[in-house]
């Protein structure tokens, strides 16, 4: 049966464009024996993901788009399906530094990922200095949020270092027929009218309810807007101005990660009444203002951050595909000091988290519903070709918190010992900030371009320091 993707999921698929990285994933180190032999050790991998690929069914689909981007692009089966085109080997040369493998991450994550194939890849890094050995997971938006990726590649890990047998293969459903190519997709839309024409009047008035709410929402906006300081603490997307981190990125990205001891984070969170989000909000506001300062960056007006938010409802996590909606975070660069921009932070957060998770999830959904496939390309394109990314900045940066799992976790036997996550970078940002709580530690993963983000590795830095001060500052 043709399994159609979701208007927001599509929306990540049609606007792709040159240089825009609409991929998430983890990096992830491995704690290996000192005998292992590595090719074993990939093969004995290659293995376990093969016999448990089965397990979920998307990462053997693979996407396909009708002509011009008529309809919704659909999902079939990789009938020519080869796992060790998605699980491939690399080792780095001697010494195998970290700065050695944060290059070789940001190759790799700066290539796109094939559309004749189903879209995901882990590459296996061998040659790590100690012998270790890491993973690039990497999955295109279109499959999976940040809640979604987690329960995606579940399947493959462990919650113990024996390896658990694989779960039973499913009966296969050959009752109809399954489109395989773009033409055949778009013929079978134009059957479905056939068979129904009252499809075109029940979309046309759903098409009209979401243009009526999308329209009612930018109303309220542009109202809001115009009167001054009527929502202080609830940025609009009018509010950001252009700085050298805004403008689409270019092809090219940089990947840096580090990590914090995660109790500390706690306890420094605690002690101050804010959650780990607001700490990690601040932590990247400082380290932010120092970056800009460094620059000669002169801020006109507070920094933006768009933060994605998880709307799925209470046991829906492991839904595939993207239930997320979006708030805008003032970053409050201004503070005179990092104790008030936390404090800040976190009263705007009180305020205003719940509101704008409840009015800006649905209007995430319609959008691209309203606008439809063929447009919503069209426009990716346009937007894309002549710049206009650069100039219509919706805010600064990407900046996600991500709850990692509970217990932890093995591969193949091999104990995880850190996860550091990246998220997309697309439209005009060319920053991406993504936060994961895995085990002892509160790992950052940064991606950036490579062009406006030379000075990535600083930023790092600067991330490190802002979260311990805060640490150091927080009696024990």
């Amino acid at each position: 049966m043709t399994k159609f993707l979701d208007p927001l999921d599509s929306a990540f698929i049609l606007l792709e464009t040159l240089g825009t990285s609409m991929n998430i994933g983890a990096v992830i180190e491995l704690e290996v024996d000192d005998v292992t032999d590595p090719k074993e050790r990939f093969e004995l991998i290659e293995r376990s993901i093969a016999a448990r690929i089965h397990e979920i069914p998307v990462l053997t689909q693979r996407v396909v788009r009708a002509p011009f981007d008529m309809t919704w692009p659909i999902l079939v089966e990789d009938e020519k399906f080869d796992v060790s085109r998605h699980v491939v080997r690399a080792a780095l040369p001697t010494p195998g530094s970290p700065a050695q493998f944060d290059a070789y991450v940001s190759e790799f994550l700066s290539r796109s990922l094939s559309p004749q194939r189903p879209l995901w890849q882990l590459l296996v890094i061998e040659g790590l200095e100690d012998g270790r050995a890491a993973l690039v997971m990497k999955v295109h938006h279109a499959l999976a949020d940040g809640v979604s990726f987690a329960e995606t590649f579940a399947n493959f890990f462990d919650v113990s270092p024996e390896v658990r047998e694989p779960g039973p293969r499913g009966d296969v459903d050959e009752e109809e027929p399954t489109v395989t190519t773009s033409l055949g997709l778009l013929r079978q839309a134009f059957a479905r009218v056939r068979r129904r024409p009252q499809l075109l009047v029940e979309n046309v008035v759903s098409w009209g309810s979401r243009l009526y709410e999308i329209l009612r929402a930018v109303i309220t906006v542009i109202s809001v807007h115009g009167r001054r300081n009527a929502t202080p603490h609830q940025p609009s997307i009018f509010e950001a101005r252009r700085t050298s981190l805004t403008g689409a990125s270019g092809i090219e990205k940089s990947f840096h990660r580090t990590r914090v001891p995660l109790v500390d984070v706690k306890r420094a969170a605690k002690a101050r009444g804010v959650s780990v989000t607001d700490f990690v909000m601040a932590t990247s506001s400082g380290a932010l203002k120092r970056l800009l300062d460094d620059r000669g960056d002169v801020l006109k007006r507070d920094l933006i951050a768009f933060v994605p938010i998880n709307v799925r409802g209470e046991g829906d996590t492991a839904d595939l595909g993207n239930q997320i909606s979006g708030m805008l975070v003032a970053l409050h660069t201004d503070a005179a000091d990092r104790e008030e921009r936390l404090r800040a932070i976190s009263s705007d957060s009180a305020k205003t988290r719940g509101v704008q998770r409840r009015h800006r999830a649905k209007i995430f959904q319609d959008v691209p519903r309203v606008l439809g496939p063929t447009l919503l390309s069209f426009g990716g394109k346009i937007l894309s070709a002549f710049g206009l990314f650069d100039h219509l900045p919706m805010a600064n940066l990407m900046i996600s918190s991500v709850a990692g799992p509970p217990i932890p976790l093995w591969l193949s036997g091999y104990r995880v010992t850190s996860a550091a996550p990246f998220g997309p970078l697309l439209g005009s940002f060319s920053l991406n900030i993504t936060v994961l709580g895995f085990e002892e530690n509160l790992e950052f993963g940064l991606l950036g371009c490579a062009d406006r983000m030379e000075d990535l590795s600083t930023l790092r830095e600067y991330l490190f320091d802002e979260a311990m001060a805060y640490i150091e500052a927080t009696a024990p």
